[in-house]
């Protein structure tokens, strides 16, 4: 006999044998063979459409509910290890009944949760969550005062956001994803369409494969928002100064239910500036025209609606006399900043919650928003400005 073919027929029986022994073909003994749930993390829907959750986030808790809807475990996680690339959380075949169907939905911070608690300013706080806890119960709330009467002449009741720190930053559940393999996220494909209804490659559940690896990519939304503000003067530049003005945000968004709805409040919160400074540049002791008042806030969720009076508001008013110098209707003003994107066309909510921080650059004329004022919307990665002009159509 050919001694190749001796050698092919060997090689074949050790294949074999090893083929007999492996996890696919075992039928007992399952303990070196990967099964139960592997769940992956991912923060790519962002302007960047680049994974930014290892950079990014520092904490999350990950709950796993049934089909009824309750709460099976839990696992909260934090510090180095999600840091990592591809890192995952593992439930076993008797953590999570295996040929059952599955809920994932995650809470997360940019550091760990308890230790955000302990940090100065307005927090927020999850609800806590016990096996058998409803879904429908979640939600995450920001903290604010009891609501006040502003004065007589405005009387509306609103709730302070405290400003003396910036809010930490907040990301909540997008959506689920079926990955293909292990520490291999898969991309969030995920778009708005004009008629409001929305294309993405998701799904609500995913289904735990008895004696398999089953791998699912839990994708994140972030909900902070971050916004510059600097302030100009036309007529008398050298006499803008930040204590002269207040500048602050009404929406009625500090909190968010099980899938990241805003529950709206009996009563609208107010954030302000959790930092404001005046910068000017001077040569040979002069000031220049370059002196600006700055501000800035942070705020969650935006929402963008169609009907003008459901929007958040950003107001301006002189700190002296109370006057309105500017009020502007945020979320529209913001979502323009889409059109430096127009290669992927977004609408506006999905804009709104792609992008996290926006800078505004407000010109006054004669202290006020009027005729020959103009606002510049920019985009901070790129080199684009909007430039909205004050026009008197009388």
């Amino acid at each position: 006999m050919n001694v190749r073919h001796i050698i092919q027929k060997s090689m074949l029986a050790m294949l074999a044998a090893l083929t007999l022994n492996s996890c696919d073909m075992m039928t007992e003994d399952l303990s070196d063979c990967p099964t139960g749930l592997y769940v992956n993390f991912v923060y790519d829907y962002n302007i960047q459409r680049a994974d930014m959750f290892k950079d990014h986030v520092g904490g999350l808790t990950l709950y796993v509910y049934d089909e009824s809807d309750r709460l099976v475990t839990q696992r909260t996680v934090s510090g180095s290890e999600l840091n990592r690339y591809g890192y995952h959380i593992h439930f076993t075949e008797q953590e999570l009944a295996p040929d059952h169907t599955y809920r994932l939905k995650v809470a997360a911070m940019q550091k760990d949760w308890d230790a955000a608690l302990q940090t100065k300013g307005a927090k927020y706080r999850k609800t806590d969550m016990s096996t058998g806890s409803d879904l429908k119960s979640f939600t995450i709330k920001l903290d604010r005062s009891e609501p006040t009467t502003r004065s007589a002449a405005e009387p509306y009741s609103y709730c302070e956001v405290s400003s003396v720190a910036p809010l930490d930053t907040m990301w909540h559940t997008l959506t689920t994803l079926k990955a293909d393999a292990e520490n291999l996220p898969a991309a969030t494909r995920y778009h708005q369409m004009a008629d409001g209804s929305v294309q993405t490659n998701g799904t609500q559940t995913i289904q735990v494969i008895s004696g398999e690896p089953t791998y699912a990519t839990v994708s994140l939304i972030r909900d902070t928002k971050h916004l510059n503000i600097s302030l100009r003067e036309i007529d008398h530049p050298e006499q803008v100064n930040h204590e002269d003005y207040d500048v602050f945000i009404v929406d009625d968004n500090p909190d968010v239910d099980y899938d990241n709805n805003v529950i709206a409040p009996a009563d609208s919160v107010i954030y302000r500036p959790y930092a404001q400074w005046t910068s000017w540049v001077e040569s040979d002791g002069v000031t220049t025209a370059d002196r600006s008042a700055h501000y800035d806030l942070m705020f969650n969720r935006l929402r963008y609606n169609p009907i003008a009076s459901k929007n958040a508001v950003l107001c301006i008013r002189k700190r002296a006399s109370g006057e309105i110098v500017a009020l502007f209707n945020l979320p529209y003003i913001l979502c323009q900043g889409r059109m430096a994107y127009e290669i992927n066309a977004y609408q506006p909510q999905e804009y709104l919650d792609r992008e996290y921080d926006y800078r505004l650059e407000l010109w006054l004329k004669g202290e006020r928003w009027q005729e020959g004022a103009y606002l510049l919307i920019c985009v901070h990665d790129l080199p684009w400005v909007l430039r909205l002009q004050y026009v008197s159509l009388q």
